[in-house]
């Protein structure tokens, strides 16, 4: 966490001094004119960089800094060459590349710094609370088997959606102490929240996950009216193990769709919570 913060801190410290020495009519009138397309491609590295990069590593996938540098070298010269209609001397255009090659550094190192704390806190809250959770998008095989049999003999298949609600209140107490806490917190819940939901499901249930956290249960040989009583079970254990809600939604096949991507569109039109069946 050190490690973040100071990376944060030097990348900042960098900006600020780039833009405040090229806001110096005297500097640059006698030392170096920063052309227009320089601030451009900073900007550009800076924020790209800082999401791209965390993302790329909290997924497993490694991008060397020397690649994100010649990139951004190779943009600057694009941009120059086909948009830039002023006159920039070659030492100005090493200078202007030598700074964008710093700050791409140094934004590639706040962004992987950030993805490798993403990613520690994933592992830690999984370790905690095993579970047997699946990303939606490494299982669509896995989907479209289940829907393919399903469809292949007539059985019954339905899909239940969950989004898991923590109290408003203490989410709000949370932030006014640290960001981090409430990332953390969330973190833990759904870990949480994964094993309960993994207790409660059968075996031949599968279940997932999706990029905004929100869960989704296979069904098979399941009715919805199965469903219902099963989120029930499953909206009790939360508000006991959690002090927590869940809202879900539940949708069969053949009856109300016939692709995955349907019943989690009808499913999820259901959204409601158990005191609504009353």
């Amino acid at each position: 966490m050190n490690d973040l913060r100071i990376s944060i801190t030097v990348l900042i410290t960098y900006i600020i001094a780039v833009l405040g020495i090229a806001n110096i009519d005297r500097f640059q009138e006698s030392f170096l004119d920063f052309s227009p397309t320089f601030f451009i491609v900073i900007a550009i590295v800076v924020f790209s960089e800082l999401i791209l990069v965390g993302y790329l590593i909290r997924i497993g996938v490694r991008v060397s800094s020397y690649i994100t540098m010649f990139f951004w070298v190779v943009v600057y010269i694009i941009i120059e060459i086909y948009y830039s209609n002023r006159e920039v001397s070659l030492e100005v255009h090493i200078i202007q590349v030598l700074l964008i090659v710093l700050a791409s550094v140094l934004a590639y190192e706040v962004g992987k710094r950030i993805g490798e704390v993403h990613k520690a806190l994933e592992g830690l809250s999984s370790s905690a609370y095993p579970n047997r959770v699946r990303e939606i998008e490494s299982a669509r095989d896995l989907i479209v088997a289940e829907i393919t049999r399903s469809r292949r003999y007539h059985h019954p298949l339905s899909v239940l959606t969950i989004r898991l609600e923590m109290p408003k209140k203490k989410v709000e107490a949370l932030k006014e102490i640290d960001s981090l806490a409430v990332d953390m917190i969330e973190r833990f819940a759904i870990a949480k929240a994964s094993k309960i939901f993994s207790d409660l499901a059968r075996s031949t249930d599968i279940i997932l996950q999706d990029v905004n956290g929100q869960f989704v249960l296979l069904c098979p040989e399941t009715n919805l009216s199965s469903i219902n009583i099963l989120a029930g079970r499953m909206e009790a254990a939360v508000q006991e193990g959690l002090n927590a809600t869940i809202a879900w939604g539940g949708a069969s096949f053949p009856d109300e769709a016939l692709t995955f991507e349907d019943l989690l569109q009808v499913a999820r039109g259901r959204y409601k919570h158990s005191d609504e069946l009353n």
